[in-house]
């Protein structure tokens, strides 16, 4: 027990490294959406850097990973406790407790970073070149690898979504978001070389090639436009979560979403978010929406709604979109929100959501690899919300799919970081895959971002509106599409590997 005590002690009392550290993860959040200043990456990593080089073990290295995690998560990833407790109706200690669980689980990955740093550190101080130029970005983007693999995985804020549209984003359609991520950590890593052991001339020549190198790579054409564009108008619904599910609610919000489909029928593509209608399909297609689907049928129009299907007579249900115009045109979300939309733990968290008075609902999956859709008539991939932030699962329906279509419903977390920042996953997808990108959401951020990460067009959030839009198809792959992470996983892990050959020598020698 003494021990345990002494233990938490130890890591929940901070000294000056672990406030620094603090200061330094909640400065990192500020290089993500919404504000998007993406210096503060750079001033973070390297501050985090040059802590970590100064820490006297391995104990204190974890302790100061651990402070620079609540920081960047504990800011970062603030929308949860809005989530829980605002819209799930938590019960407030709870929300508190489950979002601090939720923040002090992603601090492990950095905890993580922070032990290898050291370790590492004190087996190749001889070698400090290759340990800053290639060992400590390897390590961070390890760290960021295993955080979108581990438990399903919750790739929030990686840190080479900050440099969407700068020139280190010319890596993302080569090696992903991971590897726009080492080379932002490599920067800070160069810089704090450059300070500490004083290579001017040759931290500056690997800086500027690095920089360079990604200007250049943006120029290059992965992909080839093909066909005329498509028309598509996305409906932004703007229904407030708190009356989204209300049985009275259900006509206003049919009402709504019909009403501005039928002012943009002209449209190729007509796109309703994430669960827009409330209700299982086989239900509302049979009353509330027979009209329309008729009338979809009969102009052969593409409405891809959102709703859920299943359920009713069966054990399963899914998060789904479904053509009206075919329904047989389904797409059933596949990577569910572990603890949200499935729970790994079922039986047991069932229990547990009984006693602590837990909102509790589970999610069926769908298969992993479901065809694009033929919408607008070119082939679309589709993805529901959390999707959008696995490119390796996107990459799926390329090179079918000449361009994206994904819905959401941010209504969950209305007013927080979290609208903004799923928008910049999606400009990244954009960047990675080679494809333009439509995005309906409920209250926001609704928008067509272009293969350059760009966003062509949007309309304000919180506010009820249709976006039109031409969405332009494409063909071809970019080399993320076609092998994904693979590359990147080999790059770290053969530096790794040599790092830790290189380390064996020295202590044999």
């Amino acid at each position: 027990m003494s021990k345990t005590f002494s233990f938490l002690k130890y890591y929940s009392i901070p000294a000056r490294p672990e406030i620094s550290s603090l200061v330094l993860g909640l400065i990192a959040v500020f290089a993500f959406a919404p504000f998007g200043f993406a210096p503060a990456m750079l001033i973070a990593l390297a501050g985090f850097f040059a802590l970590l080089n100064k820490a006297e073990s391995i104990k204190s290295a974890t302790k100061i990973g651990l402070w620079f995690g609540l920081g960047m998560f504990g800011l970062g990833t603030s929308w949860l406790f809005s989530s829980l407790y605002f819209y799930a109706d938590t019960f407030l200690p709870v929300a508190v407790f489950l979002t601090f669980l939720f923040i002090l689980y992603l601090s492990l990955f950095t905890i993580f970073a922070a032990g290898v740093f050291v370790w590492l550190r004190d087996k190749l101080q001889h070698l400090p070149f290759f340990f800053w130029a290639l060992v400590v970005p390897s390590v961070w983007t390890l760290s960021e690898l295993l955080r979108g693999s581990v438990l399903d995985g919750y790739p929030f804020i990686l840190s080479g979504n900050s440099h969407i549209l700068t020139w280190l984003d010319g890596y993302a359609p080569v090696l992903g978001v991971w590897g726009v991520s080492f080379a932002v950590a490599l920067s800070a890593s160069i810089l704090l070389l450059m300070w500490m052991h004083a290579r001017w001339l040759s931290g500056a020549v690997l800086l500027s090639a690095l920089w360079l190198g990604g200007m250049q790579l943006q120029k290059v054409q992965w992909v080839q436009a093909v066909d005329k564009p498509v028309d598509v108008a996305l409906i932004q619904g703007n229904i407030p979560q708190e009356e989204k599910w209300l049985v009275e609610s259900f006509r206003p919000t049919l009402k709504t979403y019909v009403s501005l489909t039928k002012q943009n029928i002209d449209a190729d593509l007509i796109v309703w978010p994430e669960t827009a209608l409330p209700a299982y399909f086989d239900v509302v297609e049979k009353g509330a929406v027979f009209g329309l689907i008729e009338d979809a049928k009969l102009m052969k129009k593409d409405i891809l709604v959102g709703v859920i299907d299943g359920g009713r007579d069966s054990d399963k249900y899914y998060n789904a979109l479904v053509n009206l115009k075919d329904s047989s045109q389904r797409y059933w979300k596949h990577h569910l929100v572990p603890f949200s939309e499935y729970f790994p733990f079922d039986s047991a968290f069932a229990f547990i959501s009984g006693l602590l008075d837990i909102p509790y609902a589970t999610f069926s999956a769908g298969d992993e690899n479901q065809p694009p859709m033929l919408l607008g008539g070119q082939m679309a991939g589709l993805s529901i919300c959390y999707e959008m932030a696995f490119g390796e699962e996107l990459a799926i329906q390329l090179p079918e799919a000449k361009y994206l279509v994904t819905v959401s419903n941010d209504a969950w977390f209305a007013y927080t970081f979290e609208p903004a920042q799923q928008l910049q996953e999606v400009q990244m997808r954009a960047r990675e895959l080679g494809r333009e990108i439509a995005r309906a959401t409920n209250t926001g951020y609704t928008a067509i971002v272009g293969i350059d990460g760009q966003v062509k067009v949007h309309i304000p959030a919180y506010e009820e509106g249709v976006l039109r839009g031409m969405v332009q198809p494409y063909d071809g792959l970019t080399p993320y599409a076609q092998w994904q992470r693979k590359p990147i996983i080999l790059l770290v892990g053969l530096i790794l590997i040599a790092g830790l050959l290189l380390a064996r020598r020295k202590q044999g020698s």
